[in-house]
């Protein structure tokens, strides 16, 4: 049995509450935030759940739990739980400040064979996914400046990802949570990147902005070709934001990462 704790402070938290260790954690009574996951001869689900804090305030976690739910990778030839992995990137993305949810636990144990598996991270309160924020948004004038003043902090989520060598693989709207505050007449967002569990380091950072950003495009229909422009230009660091529409994608074609992540979108969409 193993037991891992992002800080002291989480440690002492978890057994404030009875939840130490990993028997205790499995054995809690949760309702689970969505069905489990059933693969192959696996399973694995989340639930939300609250601690009391030091100051007797309430805490929100997720609480993931998995069961013989296994992933092969090269430094894992013979397959771990895929919440190790999740742990791992977690914590790294975390050391570099990047936009993930931060973590607090990960414990992990064999049972009648099974490798059983516990992730901890805090909630991210007041946060909603991308998708969802999109279709709530009314129309209008103050509405369509939200939606593209929050391009920027994507963006810029995003690259620090990227920079740091990581490839998500599955990069979809939902799995980019915001936490928009209207700062005058301008909207900004905080922005974490959820589901990391397929994520991985990688050789090719230029693969990895390739094969995630067109992903991104191909599966947020609700951007228009502006809106992904302009998101492109954010990524890229390009200041071009205060050219008109015509121009911007103009000015964008010039870079290469431009050409093959919508050659790609399009090679995609071709096949379907």
């Amino acid at each position: 049995m193993e037991n891992h704790f992002f800080s002291d402070a989480d440690q002492k938290l978890l057994q404030a509450n009875d939840l130490g260790d990993f028997d205790r954690l499995w054995e809690l009574e949760i309702d689970w935030f969505e069905p489990p996951n059933f693969r192959r001869s696996g399973w694995s689900g989340a639930a939300r759940h609250e601690l009391t804090g030091a100051d007797g305030r309430p805490v929100g976690i997720f609480i993931k739990r998995q069961e013989n739910h296994l992933r092969r990778t090269w430094r894992y030839p013979r397959c771990c739980p895929t919440f190790r992995i999740e742990w791992q990137n977690l914590k790294r993305l975390a050391h570099h400040r990047v936009g993930v949810p931060r973590p607090l636990y990960y414990g992990e144990r064999l049972r009648d064979g099974k490798p059983q598996a516990i992730l901890i991270t805090y909630e991210l309160k007041d946060f909603v996914p991308l998708d969802n924020w999109l279709a709530q948004l009314p129309e209008g004038n103050r509405q369509a400046s939200s939606r593209t003043d929050i391009l920027a902090p994507v963006a810029t989520t995003i690259r620090h990802f990227h920079d740091q060598g990581f490839r998500h693989n599955c990069l979809y709207p939902k799995h980019i949570m915001l936490r928009p505050r209207h700062d005058g007449e301008r909207t900004t967002a905080e922005v974490r990147l959820i589901d990391l569990e397929k994520s991985r380091r990688v050789i090719s950072k230029l693969g990895a902005r390739i094969r995630d950003l067109a992903t991104l495009m191909r599966r947020c229909p609700q951007w228009s070709p502006y809106e992904r422009n302009l998101l492109l230009n954010y990524y890229l660091g390009a200041g071009l934001e205060h050219l008109p529409p015509h121009q911007l994608a103009e000015q964008l074609w010039r870079y290469p990462l431009v050409k093959w992540v919508k050659r790609r979108v399009a090679a995609n969409l071709k096949k379907k």
